[in-house]
């Protein structure tokens, strides 16, 4: 009897451990089946930006340079600039000033910038100073008022002549940081005697559409032989740094001139060769790179 008994508890322990067995096994069966970790994607390139001016015939340097410079189709008209800056970069790659040049010098650009430090609303500079916000201004119609983006032509002779390095303009480090990229920053002072950088102003030759004679090199070969040279190009005030001040430097960041005003971007390059003291005769930069060899 006893025996019986425990052959039915036996039995039972089986019966219930298959029913377990059948419950895990219809329960896995439910499970959604394992999904397999998506492969990380590769980040997009970012689309080429071409340089577009504002208007149908850009004023652009000539020659024209032997192949299309690389930056025109990597950085486009507001450089990498956002906001005021990208606003003013614009301004900066501005080659659609027309008509006929009015000539400058470097006293008509200092006048300029009194202006400029008289009216509290135009912003510029690294800083803030006094109630005076930093740059770059937020209003522009005011230095339009004053002559931004008229085509000018300033005589004058070269200081010193920089390469450039990465600057929002040209696209900062979206671009290589090569020559072919950057601007080439000139210093102009008004007589062959002036050996001081805060005495005289700024011109620029931006890389695009730069002509192949356009060099750092070029241009200061014309500094160590102290010929006269004309520039021709946009007026433009920039709002990001200071001036020199009772000839001494703004400091850190704030390249030395007397005036922001610029000639920036240069459309035209000329160097005087003969009569320089009275109308002088003129030639484009390239064909007097071509005797300076």
């Amino acid at each position: 009897m006893r025996l019986n008994k425990l052959s039915r508890l036996a039995a039972c322990a089986a019966l219930l451990s298959a029913c377990v067995c059948a419950g895990d096994a219809h329960a896995s069966s439910k499970r959604a089946p394992r999904r397999a970790r998506p492969r990380p994607q590769a980040a997009a390139p970012a689309p080429a930006v071409e340089f577009k001016p504002a208007c149908a015939r850009p004023n652009y340097p000539s020659p024209p340079p032997s192949s299309k410079p690389a930056i025109d189709s990597q950085c486009g008209l507001s450089g990498a600039g956002t906001g005021a800056e990208g606003v003013q970069d614009s301004v900066k790659n501005n080659f659609c000033a027309t008509g006929t040049p009015k000539a400058v010098t470097i006293a008509n650009l200092t006048k300029l910038q009194a202006q400029v430090e008289k009216n509290p609303a135009i912003n510029f500079g690294n800083q803030n100073k006094g109630t005076r916000k930093r740059g770059p201004t937020t209003n522009r119609a005011p230095l339009r008022a004053l002559g931004e983006g008229r085509l000018v032509t300033l005589r004058a002779y070269v200081l010193i002549a920089r390469q450039e390095g990465g600057e929002s303009v040209n696209c900062g480090k979206n671009v290589p940081n090569q020559p072919a990229f950057h601007d080439i920053h000139i210093s102009l002072v008004g007589s062959t005697s002036e050996t001081e950088e805060c005495a005289g102003v700024v011109a620029e030759m931006s890389p695009h559409h730069r002509p192949d004679s356009w060099t750092h090199a070029n241009v200061e070969k014309l500094a160590q032989q102290k010929l006269p040279v004309r520039v021709t190009g946009q007026l433009y005030f920039d709002s990001s740094h200071f001036p020199c001040s009772n000839g001494q430097p703004a400091g850190a960041g704030n390249p030395k001139r007397i005036s922001l005003w610029e000639v920036h971007p240069i459309y035209k390059f000329e160097v005087c060769t003969a009569g320089c003291d009275g109308a002088g005769t003129w030639v484009p930069l390239d064909q007097w790179a071509k005797g300076a060899q």
